[in-house]
């Protein structure tokens, strides 16, 4: 929930980010601050400091007096974006083991539930959601606010081309035992198992996102 007295650049970029992951503006279209201040019943001044902020986050690319592109998710951006995610989640993941509480624990099967539950369902939008926040726990359990900045910023065009392209075959049967391991390995404390859990999980994620965008290529030129 956002605090009432936020300023309206802020919850713009919040809700601007949220509206790229649900694909109602989709990767790769165009954004003119007209379009955006009609759509948000806004001035141009805060879509346009909410835009600058969304560029930094890389969400957004800004044009000079265009508005914004959202950047399409291409092979290098995947491989890019997963090298730099593997090793910050396998860091995190390595403290998770040697930091979580029971309570934490208690925690962390709740949010694995929620995933399977969603899993069970095949509701890609739900799937996608409840990965973040499971991840979002774990990585939580480091203490490290600047790993979580980076890792929120770079993962939303991730999860738009996720929730518009869904899973590869199987993969959300894989997920769940992925995550299962990676939560049992922070349960025993072992922070090297969960370390290698968390690498062989963003590289499986990393190989599946890579499949999918070949499959739509392929799907594109037919």
């Amino acid at each position: 929930m956002i605090p009432i007295n936020t300023p309206t650049y802020q919850r713009l970029r919040e809700q601007i980010r949220s509206d790229i992951v649900d694909g109602i503006w989709p990767l790769g279209s165009h954004l003119t601050l007209a379009e955006l201040s009609s759509h948000y019943q806004v001035s141009a001044n805060p879509v346009r400091e909410a835009l600058l902020q969304l560029q930094g986050e890389g969400m957004v690319d800004m044009r000079m007096n265009r508005g914004a592109v959202i950047p399409a998710v291409d092979a290098r951006y995947i491989d890019n974006l997963y090298q730099l995610r593997g090793a910050i989640q396998v860091a995190l993941c390595r403290e998770a083991a040697r930091r979580a509480t029971p309570q934490d624990l208690t925690q962390l099967d709740q949010k694995l539930t929620e995933y399977e539950h969603a899993a069970s369902r095949g509701d890609t939008a739900e799937c996608v959601e409840r990965n973040r926040a499971l991840h979002h726990s774990i990585d939580s359990l480091a203490d490290n606010p600047l790993a979580l900045d980076v890792l929120k910023a770079r993962s939303g065009l991730v999860d738009a081309f996720r929730r518009a392209h869904g899973y590869g075959a199987g993969r959300l049967d894989v997920v769940v035992a992925q995550h299962r391991a990676l939560v049992d390995a922070i349960r025993k404390g072992d922070s090297e198992a969960a370390a290698n859990a968390a690498f062989a999980h963003s590289e499986s994620s990393r190989l599946d996102l890579l499949a999918l965008l070949q499959q739509a290529a392929a799907d594109a030129a037919h």
